[in-house]
């Protein structure tokens, strides 16, 4: 390549190749061409002997910095790297690349602070490794847990992004689908203004342009200045806890957030309880926890036993690879069970919550070992049931074991975490409305029961309902319920929380007002609450899209029927995407594959394939065991649609997934087996259905070995959808 002369060096200074090192032009390009060419080795060996020539230049010693890092060697790059910061210690680069290095070493705070001084000397331009550091540190920071941090460094970095590079969008698209990360943590941080009547206000609003510049270090400083005479000021508060989330500092920032929470909860207490309920999110609490028992009584007659287990309508067989729960020490067991609280109802004929068989815990025969005698183990949280769940399988055992149990503790789970899950054992016929109603009757029923009465730590160890009479447990109680809401709505729960807030005595959670609301800047756990029926066209389609960014199921469902329904946006929307969009925020399976149904004939209408669609109901009709289903829409797609570049990439993924393809492309085996097992888990419980707008792709398919998981715990469907990857 052509160097020109005019044309700034590639180490960071900010003299043109003409006035710096016009000497080196030659060798410049001779580097860019080995560099370009990926002969990192060869082109090292030339900037070291470069360096012999010139060892204090910044050029040579830039790209020994570089190379050194490209080639991965830890303690050649930090050498590498270190000469550099010491013969040129304002250059921004070698600060980014110190940035670069430090965040591969795991070494956190010091590469904030690099890249954080990297930015500061920057006087011009923004040189490219500034922009690579940003990526770095980014990935470092999410992979030690600060998200927010995270996202502050990967929404820079996608402002900055050259059109060839989406990255940084992709990792941000990838956290705002995550359905591990709290629905707090997919909320951009903003920054407030500064108010009408703060007197110093050029001050405010230089360190707020700093901030909003990403000299998040220095807009720090210059905002605690600010606190120091103002001690208590929200958008002070405010500021700070936002940048401090922005450079890792998520145990400070909670603090800051908490004191902010209190001085704003009498001017806009819900303002208040979002920021109370973040500031949780990220404060490791020590709620009470509970043992993961492994319960063992000594077997003396086996055969009579596994006899007594086989008729017992009370245990439910497994029907697993017994060989896989063996181990080095121990031979595998000889029969699994479920012990249920009831026998299984074989209809769902007037089926109620009293009337459900639930899961109690695991049971597992083992015979005789060399220095074990034979016994039967029962396996299960030590919740209020577990004394019950003994006695249950000393009721059925009889006398085929000894009566006395030894326990040991194999974990220990959150009492809170027993509390809100539940399995149950469904008969083999029940409808979807029927497990549907039940689901919502049993949440109902935990949520306003025995959730409002269970002690919690951030509420000084009293139950939601002792504390909602607490006037100074009102800002902590509010917080615990935005955030159960929160989890309902990634976990697409069917319940009213408006009745919990009334049981509470606490206000919000309605419709919000129209006036004056901004869809745009509206905090994302308030856009379920918009009245989209009342909303403009152009409000509503931004406020479906932010709804969808974030993965904010029941906005998205809410927002999605409105925009079906709105005769002004017919010819305007892709209805087939919004059809899509309903079936992975769909509860149920069977409403999910209408939906998918309408989004292939939607995409038909709009003289579009609805192939991706049809992959979609493939794995669905998977998930669901449907084989005769699943051969036909295979059929289909191998006949019409193979040729679709899009539809034969995401019908390989799925045929990959189900184990039907091998990674390589060869055809592993036959359709997977047929039905589910009796009793087996919905659908919706199995995971992973894959549909076009997935964020990545579909996890693995499960077993048809692996054990009936009931009708327990809703569960996501994982619903892959067309524009997903």
């Amino acid at each position: 390549m052509t160097i020109d002369a005019y044309s700034y060096p590639p180490c960071g200074t900010n003299k043109k190749i003409k006035f710096y090192c016009p000497d080196m032009i030659a060798d410049i390009e001779k580097i860019e061409r080995m560099l370009q060419g990926e002969q990192r080795v060869a082109c090292l060996e030339f900037v070291r002997k470069l360096l012999e020539k010139y060892p204090n230049h910044s050029v040579p010693l830039y790209y020994n910095a570089v190379l050194n890092l490209q080639l991965s060697d830890e303690q050649h790059a930090e050498a590498a790297v270190n000469l550099f910061l010491e013969h040129h210690p304002d250059n921004p680069a070698a600060h980014a690349l110190k940035a670069t290095l430090e965040a591969a070493l795991g070494k956190g705070d010091s590469a904030i602070d690099e890249l954080q001084t990297s930015l500061e000397k920057t006087e011009e331009r923004l040189h490219p490794s500034l922009y690579d550091a940003f990526g770095a540190v980014g990935q470092m920071l999410l992979m030690t847990g600060k998200v927010l941090g995270a996202r502050s460094h990967f929404t820079l970095q996608s402002n900055l992004a050259p059109e060839d590079d989406n990255m940084p969008m992709q990792m941000l698209m990838r956290l705002n689908h995550a359905p591990e990360i709290p629905i707090f943590l997919k909320q951009d941080l903003s920054l407030a203004e500064c108010p009408a009547d703060f007197p110093r206000k050029e001050e405010f609003n230089k360190a707020l342009q700093d901030a909003a510049q990403g000299l998040w270090r220095r807009g720090l400083a210059q905002f605690e200045e600010l606190r120091a005479g103002a001690p208590r000021n929200p958008a002070i508060l405010e500021n700070i806890a936002s940048l401090q989330f922005s450079l890792g500092q998520d145990d400070t920032a909670a603090k800051t957030l908490h004191t902010y929470a209190v001085a704003e909860q009498r001017a806009d207490f819900e303002a208040a309880t979002e920021a109370e309920a973040l500031a949780k999110a990220l404060t490791d609490q020590e709620e009470e926890q509970i043992d993961v028992v492994n319960a063992s009584m000594p077997i003396k007659e086996m055969e009579q036993l596994l006899e007594k287990l086989r008729v017992e309508e009370r245990a439910e067989h497994l029907p697993i690879d017994l060989s896989q729960l063996g181990t080095e020490d121990t031979p595998p067991p000889r029969a699994a069970y479920l012990l249920l609280d009831k026998a299984r109802t074989a209809s769902d004929a007037d089926l109620t919550l009293d009337t459900i068989s639930s899961v109690l815990g695991e049971v597992l025969v083992f015979g005789k070992e060399t220095d074990r005698a034979a016994r039967v183990e029962f396996t299960s949280a030590k919740g209020p049931r577990f004394d019950q769940a003994i006695e249950l399988l000393k009721e059925i055992c009889g006398d085929t074991i000894e009566p006395t149990v030894e326990e040991h503790v194999q974990g220990r789970i959150f009492a809170l975490q027993d509390l809100m899950n539940w399995q149950w054992r469904l008969p083999d016929d029940i409808k979807p409305e029927t497990r549907s109603r039940l689901m919502a009757e049993k949440r109902s029923e935990i949520i306003l029961e025995q959730w409002v009465n269970f002690p919690l730590k951030t509420l000084n160890g009293k139950s939601p309902l002792e504390a909602s009479k607490d006037a100074d447990l009102r800002l902590p109680l509010a917080a615990e319920v935005l955030t159960l809401e929160m989890v309902g709505q990634q976990e697409k729960w069917k319940f009213d929380f408006g009745k919990l807030r009334e049981k509470l005595n606490l206000p919000g959670g309605g419709p919000l007002p129209l006036e004056g609301l901004d869809v745009v800047s509206l905090p994302i756990t308030r856009l379920h609450r918009v009245p989209a029926a009342q909303l403009s066209d152009q409000d509503l389609v931004q406020a479906y899209g932010r709804s969808v960014i974030r993965g904010l199921n029941k906005a998205v469902e809410h927002f999605a029927h409105e925009l079906l329904n709105r005769e002004s946006l017919k010819d305007q929307i892709d209805r087939a995407q919004l059809y899509g969009e309903l079936a992975r925020t769909a509860t149920e399976s069977d409403e999910a594959l209408d939906y998918l149904q309408k989004a292939q004939a939607e995409a038909i209408a709009q003289g579009q394939s609805p192939g991706l669609w049809m992959v979609a109901e493939l794995s669905m009709r998977f998930e669901r065991r449907e084989m005769m289903e699943a051969q036909q829409l295979m059929q289909t797609l191998m006949s019409k649609h193979a040729q679709e570049p899009q539809t034969a990439q995401a019908l390989f993924g799925v045929l990959q997934r189900f184990g039907l393809i091998t990674p390589d492309g060869r055809m592993a085996g036959g359709m997977p087996a047929g039905g589910p097992p009796a009793g087996g888990p919905p659908p919706e419980a199995a995971g992973g259905l894959w549909t076009p707008d997935a964020p990545a792709a579909p996890p693995a398919a499960p077993s048809p070995q692996a054990p009936p998981a009931g009708g327990g715990e809703e569960k996501k469907s994982g619903l892959w959808l067309p524009g997903m990857d």
